[in-house]
Order: C-alpha cells, then sequence, then structure tokens
C-alpha cells in the first residue's frame, strides 16, 4: 500500500471539492464553479469531463451516496439555508432544508434512507439534522467551530463529526447509542477537515497545514501521530474510501485546479542502497525524485535498507566496460553479490567513486542480481534513470524525458518526464510487485 499521485482534474474552482463514491471504482466529486453552480465529474472505468448541475452557492458543496446509484449533495444557498439535491435515474431540483448555516454543510450516512447532515450556525455550535422517512428539525451539539465540519459513518448507528476548533486543532465529537463530548485531536489547521472510513473501527483525516500542505492522522485501535502528504493546497480537502485500503483525497491546488491523491495497492519497487562512496547528491535527495517520477506512472518505491560495504578498494573505481545490458564484467559481478538481506525481485543500487570508463552511472548487472551503479559525482537524476534502465527501459533523444540519452546534467524542465509507454513496460517488469 502507499500514497500514488498527485494528479490535476482540471476545472477552474471556487470552493474545496467534495466527493462521495457509490462502490469500488467509482467516485463522484462536485465543487463550486466560477458562476456559483454546482459541477460535477465522475470516475467509471476514467474521468468524465465536468457537468454543470445549476444552483447558486455560497459554500463548499459535500456529498453522500447511501448505496449504490444513490448521491446526495448539500450546499449553503445565498439565504444561508441549507440546500439539497440528490441523484436516482436523473437529478432532482434543490430543495430548501432551511437554517441559518455560517460553513458549508457535511454529510454521512450509515444505511439507505437515512442521512446526516451537520452544519455551523450563528453560534458557532455544530448543528444537526436527519432524514429517516422524513426530515428532523435542527439539534444543536455545541461546540465552537471555526470551519466547516466533516462527518462519516463507519457502521449502523455510528457517527464521527471533525471541524477546527478556536485553538486551530483538530476537535472531535461521535455518535453511537448517543453523542459523546469533544475531543482534541492536536494540529496546527489552517482549513477544515475532511474525513473518510474503510471499515468499522477506521478513520482517515485530512487537513491543511500552515505549510498548505495535506496532512493526515488515522484512528485504529488508537490515534496515529501526523503525517505530511504533500502538496500545496488551497482549499480544505475531501476524502473517501471506496473499498478497504483504499483512500481517494481531494483539493484545490494553486491554479485552481482539483487535484487528486489515493492511497492503494501499487505496482512497487522495492530498493536496497549499498554505500562504497558517499554521492555528491545527498542519497535521500536521489531517492525522492525517484519517487516523484516514478510515482507519475502510478509506481510505488520502497526505501528498504542502506548499508555501507567494506569491499577491495579496486571496486570503488569499478569497471564496468563495456556497459551494456546482458553483459558484466569481473568487478561487477564480484560486487553485485553483495546482496545482503536483498530478496530475489528486488533491487540494489550501489554507490562507488567512480566507473571505468567515466559513466555517470551504468544499469549492467550479472544475471539474477538485478541493480545498477552510481558514481560519486552522477546528477540527481541518475539513479532513477539508471533504473529505468533495469526495469526495462531504454534511452530516448528527449531532455525533457528522464530516460533522455543524452546525459542527466542535460535533463530541461526538471522533474523529468516518463512516457505511457515506459510506465506500462516498468509495471510489466518482474521486478515491479503489486504492494
Amino acid at each position: 500500500m502507499t500514497w500514488l499521485g498527485w494528479e490535476s482534474l482540471g476545472g477552474g474552482l471556487t470552493s474545496a471539492p467534495a466527493v462521495c463514491s457509490w462502490a469500488p471504482g467509482r467516485l463522484d466529486c462536485f465543487v463550486r464553479g466560477g458562476d456559483n453552480a454546482l459541477w460535477h465529474k465522475w470516475f467509471d472505468n476514467g474521468w468524465s469531463g465536468w457537468e454543470s448541475l445549476g444552483g447558486g452557492l455560497t459554500s463548499e458543496p459535500t456529498a453522500v451516496s447511501w448505496s449504490s446509484g444513490r448521491i446526495d449533495v448539500f450546499v449553503r444557498g445565498g439565504d444561508n439555508a441549507m440546500w439539497h439535491k440528490w441523484y436516482q435515474n436523473g437529478w432532482s431540483g434543490w430543495e430548501s432544508l432551511g437554517g441559518g448555516l455560517t460553513s458549508a454543510p457535511a454529510v454521512s450516512s450509515w444505511a439507505a434512507g437515512r442521512l446526516d447532515c451537520f452544519v455551523r450556525g450563528g453560534d458557532n455550535a455544530l448543528w444537526h439534522k436527519w432524514y429517516q422517512n422524513g426530515w428532523s428539525g435542527w439539534e444543536s451539539l455545541g461546540g465552537g467551530l471555526t470551519s466547516d465540519p466533516a462527518a462519516v459513518s463507519w457502521s449502523n448507528g455510528r457517527i464521527d463529526v471533525f471541524a477546527r476548533g478556536g485553538d486551530n486543532a483538530l476537535w472531535h465529537k461521535w455518535y453511537q447509542g448517543g453523542w459523546s463530548g469533544w475531543e482534541s485531536l492536536g494540529g496546527g489547521l489552517t482549513s477544515g477537515p475532511g474525513v473518510s472510513s474503510w471499515a468499522p473501527g477506521r478513520l482517515d483525516c485530512f487537513v491543511r497545514g500552515g505549510d498548505n500542505a495535506l496532512w493526515h492522522k488515522w484512528y485504529q485501535n488508537g490515534w496515529s501521530g501526523w503525517e505530511s502528504l504533500g502538496g500545496g493546497l488551497t482549499s480544505a480537502p475531501d476524502a473517501v474510501s471506496w473499498s478497504a485500503n483504499r483512500i481517494d483525497v481531494f483539493a484545490r491546488g494553486g491554479d485552481n485546479a482539483m487535484w487528486h491523491r489515493w492511497w492503494a495497492l501499487a505496482p512497487t519497487v522495492r530498493l536496497h542502497v549499498k554505500v562504497l562512496t558517499t554521492p555528491n547528491v545527498p542519497i535521500a535527495t536521489s531517492i525522492q525524485n525517484m519517487r516523484n517520477v516514478y510515482a507519475s506512472r502510478g509506481i510505488a518505491v520502497q526505501h528498504v535498507s542502506t548499508e555501507t560495504l567494506n569491499v577491495p578498494a579496486a571496486l570503488n573505481d569499478l569497471d564496468v566496460n563495456p556497459c551494456v545490458s546482458g553483459n558484466s564484467t569481473v568487478e561487477q559481478t564480484l560486487l553485485f553479490a553483495n546482496r545482503n538481506n536483498v530478496g530475489a525481485n528486488e533491487v540494489v543500487v550501489y554507490f562507488v567513486r567512480s566507473t571505468v570508463p567515466p559513466l555517470n552511472g551504468c544499469a549492467s548487472h550479472p544475471a539474477g542480481r538485478p541493480g545498477a551503479v552510481v558514481a560519486q559525482g552522477a546528477s540527481e537524476w541518475t539513479f532513477a534513470h539508471e533504473l529505468g534502465h533495469v526495469l526495462g527501459l531504454f534511452h530516448v533523444n528527449n531532455n525533457d524525458q528522464l530516460m533522455t540519452g543524452n546525459g542527466t546534467f542535460n535533463i530541461t524542465n526538471p522533474p523529468p518526464d516518463l512516457a505511457a509507454s515506459e510506465g506500462s513496460t516498468m509495471v510489466a517488469s518482474p521486478l515491479t510487485i503489486n504492494l
């Protein structure tokens, strides 16, 4: 399992996005456009274009699916009331559900025919309205909210609600046979939260931090700490889980487009590093660059281990001549025998002082010992480039591409690109494993 993306899905957003899912492989995203209408884009074996669903929104939307083929969307209207539109064999019109909202709404559903809506009221408290054989009135659940709320149901009769408090921390309140009090989950939020759940007992919360990155905190037998997932958000995030171990997160970027990141099983390269000479470019930088470029084709990189090798000095200036796939020198054979704690379908990069003849790196390797060497003075892209060869790629005559044959120091417009066909080749390699 790994995080993939970011990917841009375009659009001109004037709000944070909302997302719901009615089945594995289906996503429905909603945003406010520049005309204040509700706009819709969906994924089902590929992304649709954008369609307008009309309306006059004064907040971001929120959405939930209670069963296959059903979507309920809620927004704040120009009268500060909550407005509702739903899809079931076609889109309904808009209906007003009243209220005096000072935030966007949030919605969850624990079963077909059940909806629970949450808003911030004029008193900054959390207010609740639900649907079950008809709409309830509004009830106050207290609190002092400084953001839109977010809500999710992990099973029948369970609701978890989150919001930013006056201290900019994430606050949590839940329903299970009755409402809990509020608990602080810490953090320094600069947005409202988003939340998803893939199973009973699992919660995944997402916020924008003070650095405008996406931050993640999850619950499974207890709360985790916070982890950064990067990005440059200009809105609150939203998230949904369509099945166990799958999360899709959406946010508005600095270009006002909708951006997408997801957690899923992914084709993964398991990587080990063996060091004879410390390279000029930090190893962590080379690995992160590799991750960033490979992720553009849905490929994850796991850095499994780093080891400093004590080997004969001659191997530090490694004879690789002629550095052709399928050929290896005596010295390469000796060096590549050092595969301590390395699995059969895992790759090793050896950092050496230099190669003979002088190259940035070389990906030829003995049979059954997949890996490459990288010289001390190599560029920040050499590491990813050489492992591209190990995964079956060849040189191209394009300095915008990772696999340029003109030297990785000559890469223009970084980060370099991987073509779709190159991504397919890499995924098909036996060294790329679904994890």
